[in-house]
């Protein structure tokens, strides 16, 4: 993984990296209500496009080692998102965390790290919203639905 850090891990596929939102909860098989009352909650939402620029690294949960900010101005658009979708979620009758701590996870790792700066800052490009059932300890991200950006005119 890193020379620098001497970290041995397991990295995330390209095609999984995500900053989850929302989490609906810990389920075998997600209730089709729920998914029902995410999916209309998500369609009530502009989705716009987001630059989300991660300047630090540390471990997190379970082994995590993710992709964060302490600049807010880094994760402003992302955070005033998250704002409407949450309410959005509780028009429909879903209780939304009122906690969040933008990050990305990036690989899994047994030694921890201490939050440090990167190199260079990451940047990443959000395109869309997605509904994800995440199969936790399975490696599997099943898209239940997907709400692309709107494209600036």
């Amino acid at each position: 993984m890193n020379s620098q850090h001497a970290l041995k891990g397991t990295v995330v596929e390209a095609q999984r990296l995500h900053v989850t939102l929302f989490d609906l909860g810990n389920h075998d098989l997600v209730p089709a209500d729920k998914v029902a009352q995410a999916s209309t909650a998500a369609a009530a939402v502009s989705v716009p496009a987001l630059d989300v620029v991660f300047e630090k690294s540390m471990s997190y949960a379970k082994g995590a080692l993710v992709l964060c900010a302490d600049d807010e101005a880094n994760v402003a658009a992302l955070r005033a998102f998250r704002q409407r979708l949450g309410e959005a979620l509780a028009d429909v009758g879903l209780k939304p965390s009122r906690t969040f701590t933008p990050h990305m996870t990036i690989a899994y790792a047994r030694r921890k790290l201490e939050k440090h700066a990167l190199e260079a800052p990451a940047r990443w490009a959000a395109h869309s919203l997605v509904l994800i059932d995440s199969h936790v300890g399975e490696g599997v991200h099943e898209v239940l639905g997907r709400w692309p950006a709107e494209v600036a005119a």
